[in-house]
């Protein structure tokens, strides 16, 4: 049986027919049929599969093409966002292979999810997933199954089949806000064999994994200043790290669920159980996405049926989609790209073509350079070498052959977007208070080891913030 790890009513709107790209052949097909792309063979049951499409994917469609596509405004239900949030857990792991989704449940995300579960009394006694001694394929299934079937976080945690792991993959997703982003006129989003990518800190980017920009404001909130209303944002950020993760819908639309985090810049209100009031909490004096346009990261306008702190099925949120700039565009081309496996696909060649070259550019310089300190004309070299063996380039003259015109400097848009990704770096005072207040933590962190080692390491953190506080002109 052939099971779509994109699903086809994504492929069906992005573009049908649709163009194909073979990454590792170098190999484009034109004109490809839906249910031809995107699959493998028997991933999961045909029970499954009936699960996914009758309780998810065909709401999903009429969803789509009655209330999200080709819309200026956009209006759903509480019920409806629910049912979209559902649609893109289940589409953070149907991409997965089995064997890499219960790796990560058994292990790194293991350690996670325990820290996270810590916080809700109500999971502390779902099992463990590798407790249960399953097998790969069965850990996958039941997954699925557990995602699939229920419709809020209660059914899921009392689904006799949920683990600890699944509830903690789970939660952030219901918790998380989404907002919908539209290419520019003349520009196309790219579709991925990876069902969605993420955008994940500039910290975590520089240390190969270290996610602390968030973290560390949110530890500062709390230990700190004695402020428990940050709690819940502390443990989202503990599974959900990444400060976005965005789902093509189609060549023009695209779904994004943002971290809660981000709620704070928009003057989040809850109400704090102490102190029996409402407060609002700080907006950031930090900024840890890569895109620095903030209009993007807005909430919608709710119509509350009963209240805003009293959660009903008939609340009304109105979203307007946000139109990306042509640099912000191109960059999630780009990442988009780069969680690609093997095939991506496309609509208009001559509309992805920028997103095509700078990638070409920013994976060729990226892997140009092995180590810090070396020969910069060995990193040259490499670079060229990178450069002219890409195999997208068959995928540029493709696009020189339909009429594709290549209208961005490549070396200056990679060198303003790693000042983003620095940007953070070099800026956020928490990150230096957190590893300086966490000495014996931060001595033995080995991916921290190109700032030094051992106590060199801590000098340098410290002559870090100093500059950062000096700049900033504040005490913190």
């Amino acid at each position: 049986m052939k099971n779509h790890y994109v699903s086809q009513l994504i492929i069906k709107r992005f573009s049908n027919p649709i163009n194909i790209f073979n990454i590792e052949k170098g190999k484009i097909e034109e004109n490809k049929k839906s249910n031809n792309i995107f699959y493998k063979k028997d991933i999961y049951t045909e029970e499954i599969e009936k699960l996914m499409n009758f309780n998810i994917e065909s709401r999903i469609s009429n969803l789509l093409d009655q209330k999200i596509l080709e819309k200026d405004t956009i209006e759903l239900s509480r019920v409806e966002i629910e049912l979209l949030k559902r649609y893109m857990l289940i589409c953070s792991i149907r991409t997965l292979d089995e064997d890499c989704f219960s790796k990560l449940l058994k292990t790194s995300f293991k350690k996670r999810s325990e820290k996270y579960i810590n916080f809700y009394d109500n999971y502390k006694n779902l099992p463990s997933s590798d407790s249960l001694n399953l097998n790969n394929k069965e850990l996958f299934h039941r997954a699925l199954t557990v995602f699939a079937q229920a419709t809020n976080i209660s059914e899921m945690a009392n689904n006799p089949l949920a683990t600890k792991e699944m509830i903690a993959w789970a939660l952030p997703f219901l918790k998380s806000y989404i907002a919908f982003w539209d290419t520019p006129d003349n520009k196309e989003f790219i579709l991925s064999d990876c069902g969605m990518c993420s955008e994940y800190e500039g910290f975590h980017m520089i240390t190969n994994g270290l996610d602390l920009s968030k973290y560390s404001y949110l530890y500062h909130k709390i230990f700190k200043e004695n402020q428990s209303q940050y709690v819940e944002h502390f443990a989202n950020c503990i599974v959900m790290y990444e400060n976005y993760n965005i789902f093509v819908l189609n060549s023009k639309r695209s779904i994004v669920m943002i971290n809660p985090f981000f709620r704070m810049y928009n003057h989040q209100k809850i109400f704090d159980m102490r102190s029996n009031k409402i407060l609002e909490l700080d907006c950031p004096d930090i900024w840890p996405a890569i895109i620095q346009d903030r209009n993007l990261f807005g909430i919608p306008e709710v119509k509350y049926a009963v209240s805003i702190f009293n959660a009903n099925e008939n609340d009304m949120f109105i979203y307007n989609p946000k139109v990306l700039s042509d640099e912000d565009l191109i960059y999630i081309n780009n990442l988009l790209l780069s969680f690609s496996k093997e095939i991506i696909g496309f609509k208009d060649i001559t509309k992805i073509i920028d997103s095509i070259y700078y990638h070409i550019w920013y994976k060729s310089k990226l892997e140009s350079v092995h180590s810090i300190g070396e020969n910069k004309k060995e990193i040259m070299n490499r670079f060229i070498i990178n450069l002219y063996s890409s195999k997208f380039i068959k995928l540029c003259e493709y696009g020189k052959s339909n009429g594709a015109v290549y209208n961005n400097n490549s070396f200056l848009l990679f060198e303003k977007q790693l000042s983003f990704i620095y940007k953070d770096f070099y800026e956020n005072p928490y990150i230096y208070m957190y590893l300086l207040e966490n000495k014996e933590e931060t001595i033995k962190c080995s991916v921290l080891d190109f700032f030094g080692k051992g106590d060199k390491k801590i000098e340098t953190f410290k002559k870090m913030l100093e500059k950062i506080n000096t700049h900033r002109k504040i005490k913190v």
